[in-house]
């Protein structure tokens, strides 16, 4: 059967394909995400070099990302239970609270000047707590808002926009920040601007858009409120069993999702290791960390607008693979520069180029997840994915201690980030609906 035409869609064009309540809806979440996003960017940075300092020893970014895996894991079923029943935009709005909670909590530990190791560990599980509920809420609401993989892929390439635009924010403002006025000042801005995000938030989404506490009775993902069927606890059962299966099983969804696996893995590790990488533990070079993210930041916000539609998106939807290869190649590259800081700063801005390929390969993957349900697939996926960032967290710390760390950075991109787009071009091959042939954009 010969490819049927597609079509190319402008990027106005796909905007206005959105119901005008849909648009704001849009809108005021990109807004958000931005606020949101940059407060957990400069937490991090923040986070990662309070470890270095308390600890004196490389392995414990890594052993913070372990920490942070565990609640994925532990809160799936709750998860899945709060994303069934409570709007998606209110599970966002308390998860900033919460996250607020525990910036305020660390700003005055470290005010005391007392702030141990299990502390730092502690802080970084409750972030990851709250963050577990935030991530299957936000892309519950992103299926929501759309139909098909154009739609789609935009409002994920707006959305990766607004949060590397958050990370220029975060990363450069932390690494100024952190050189300047300390870690105990910039977690005090940490805990304001969280502060300013969630009354943002609150007015957008309950003030402004008047989102319900609860989801409407009837709504995808809740059950029927009254009279309860005679089997709905076995077919609740049934359901969940049917979305692990729909997410994991080889002969069905299994490989897409293994592909995401292993980018989002080869993101989370490499990034535990990209502080020490970049200063080795020298707060007064923690400005060459915060320069190269935020060019990668940049540049991803360029690559995010370019891919969001028109030819230039269609094409890079149905080459999401190469793309992928190819801008793990380059951070390759990038990870054997480290010594020479410009030149590194350059090469992150061109892997943030190519991370056009990243949206496309979740864009897909999300697409094909939809008729399980998209909050419900990422909770499994999140359940699994935690185990996973724990085992690679524990073995990237292992490694650390006999090898150096640009020698497991170069390991980790190498075989889960290349693994992924080789997995993805596999996956393609044996799904029953391959993606339409386009042209290369003039």
């Amino acid at each position: 059967m010969g490819h049927a035409s597609v079509r190319t869609r402008s990027r106005s064009e796909i905007w206005q394909g959105f119901e005008a309540t849909e648009r704001r809806e849009v809108g005021t979440v990109i807004v958000s995400t931005l606020q949101s996003q940059s407060t957990s960017a400069l937490l991090l940075l923040l986070l990662s070099l309070l470890a270095l300092r308390v600890t004196g020893s490389p392995a414990s970014a890594p052993l913070v990302v372990a920490v942070g895996a565990l609640p994925a894991l532990l809160l799936v079923r709750a998860v899945r239970f709060v994303n069934q029943l409570v709007d998606h935009r209110w599970v966002m709005l308390l998860s900033d609270a919460g996250a607020l909670v525990v910036a305020v909590t660390l700003w005055q530990l470290v005010r005391a000047g007392g702030v141990h190791a299990w502390q730092i560990y502690a802080g970084m599980f409750l972030f990851a707590a709250f963050g577990a509920f935030y991530l299957p809420a936000m892309r519950g609401w992103v299926a929501g808002q759309t139909t098909g993989l154009e739609q789609l892929t935009w409002l994920n390439a707006m959305l990766a926009v607004a949060t590397q635009a958050a990370v220029v924010v975060g990363w450069a403002l932390g690494g100024v920040l952190a050189s300047s006025i300390g870690i105990e000042g910039s977690l005090g801005l940490c805990a304001l601007s969280y502060a300013v995000g969630l009354v943002l938030q609150f007015v957008v989404f309950v003030v402004i858009n008047g989102a319900s506490f609860r989801k409407p009775t009837g709504a995808p993902g809740t059950g029927a409120s009254g009279t309860a069927e005679p089997h709905a606890a076995a077919d609740r059962a049934s359901a969940t069993t049917g979305v692990w299966r729909d997410v994991f099983s080889p002969r069905r969804l299994g490989l897409f999702t293994a592909a995401l696996l292993l980018m989002e893995l080869t993101h989370t590790l490499g990034f535990s290791m990209f502080v020490p990488l970049l200063t080795g533990g020298a707060a007064d070079r923690s400005w060459i960390a915060g320069t190269a993210n935020a060019c990668f930041a940049l540049a991803a916000m360029i690559s995010g607008v370019l891919v969001s539609g028109g030819a230039l998106g269609q094409w890079t939807r149905a080459r999401a693979p190469q793309v992928v290869l190819v801008g793990f190649c380059v951070q390759i590259v990038f990870g054997l520069s480290v010594a020479h800081p410009v030149w590194a700063i350059g090469l992150y801005a061109v892997v943030g180029l190519l991370s056009g390929g990243d949206a496309a390969l979740q864009s897909e993957v999300q697409d094909r997840w939809r008729p399980a349900g998209s909050s419900q697939a990422f909770a499994v996926f999140g359940a699994v994915q935690g185990p996973a960032q724990l085992v690679g967290s524990l073995a990237v710390a292992a490694l650390l201690t006999c090898l150096s760390v640009g020698t497991v950075y170069l390991g980790t991109v190498v075989v889960l980030g290349l693994g992924s787009g080789l997995v993805l071009m596999l996956a393609r091959s044996r799904a029953e609906a391959p993606p339409p042939r386009v042209e290369a954009p003039v």
